[in-house]
């Protein structure tokens, strides 16, 4: 606690200065009004994205079914694509500014090439910090689903790398990585590459909800797997990450945040700040579950 922080709350993620730890994930802000209702909130930032070079219109029919304990989805990452986002981010900057919040500006390239020209995209537009997210499982093309990127060490070193010279810190997000050895080879590809923070962890993939007679609730079949259900997951990748990175390397720790018991069992952990989607979207994107979440946190 210090003289400017009476409650004790205040972090950073890779220099940049938080009042607390609580953050929206990725995948709940892509438009204007998405922003100026989160700026409004009690995030600590502001988190817009993915944003992918070209628009994306997402994934067809139901995307997301929540059931209790868990949810699935498979957004398909829909966006208006990188053309858009160059004219609106100083808008959305000075949205979050105003309201005294960073930008997190999180992107998704289907190459290393174009993660970091999304990078610099958003840091020349204004974000404070870039998250590359190489960790989507949910994207499908052509009934095929797409990559998951951050199961490749090269993928996620290569990545870093065409972000490197971006005018503010970059960060990657991972899918949970179950094998040990292949969770320490990508810690090592990120540090080397030069990450300022890891996001941990995106949605678990290849989920399957079904209906009441068979049928998978999501109509591409699979998706990953957010909600509570994803609270162990996420604190066992939080720890070993932090065990991992070099310490200079902040986490911010996604997956079953519901209450303040688990955004102090998060940093208590290794991160230095949480995010969560599925309990704003289950709230039908009330604001108010981060006056609650932060109340019951505190209280």
């Amino acid at each position: 606690m210090s003289a400017g922080d009476p409650t004790g709350t205040a972090t950073s993620v890779a220099g940049v200065a938080l009042e607390h730890p609580v953050l929206n994930a990725a995948g709940t802000a892509k438009s204007r009004d998405d922003v100026a209702r989160l700026a409004r909130s009690p995030v600590a930032a502001v988190t817009l994205g993915s944003i992918t070079k070209e628009p994306r219109d997402g994934n067809a029919g139901e995307v997301y079914a929540s059931r209790s304990g868990y949810a699935v989805n498979a957004l398909g990452m829909p966006n208006r694509g990188s053309a858009f986002y160059r004219d609106l981010l100083p808008e959305l900057a000075a949205t979050t500014r105003a309201a005294g919040k960073p930008l997190i500006v999180s992107v998704a390239g289907f190459s290393p090439d174009e993660c970091g020209e999304l990078a610099h995209l958003a840091g020349d537009g204004g974000a404070d910090l870039v998250e590359l997210n190489l960790g989507c499982p949910n994207v499908w093309s052509e009934g095929e689903q797409e990559r998951i990127m951050s199961f490749d060490p090269e993928l996620v070193s290569r990545s870093l790398r065409a972000a490197a010279g971006t005018a503010v810190p970059v960060g990657v997000k991972l899918s949970p990585l179950s094998d040990p050895v292949l969770l320490a080879e990508v810690a090592s590809a990120a540090a080397d590459a030069g990450a300022r923070f890891v996001v941990s962890c995106n949605t678990f993939p290849n989920g399957l909800v079904v209906r009441t007679d068979g049928r998978p609730a999501i109509d591409v079949g699979f998706g990953g797997v957010s909600g509570g259900a994803m609270k162990p997951i996420a604190l066992g990748q939080v720890a070993q990450l932090r065990s991992l990175l070099p310490t200079e390397v902040d986490i911010v720790g996604c997956g079953g945040v519901r209450s303040g018991q688990d955004v102090r069992d998060l940093l208590a952990a290794g991160a230095a700040a949480v995010g969560l989607a599925t309990t704003y979207w289950d709230a039908a994107e009330d604001p108010g579950v981060f006056t609650d979440l932060l109340a019951d946190w505190l209280g």
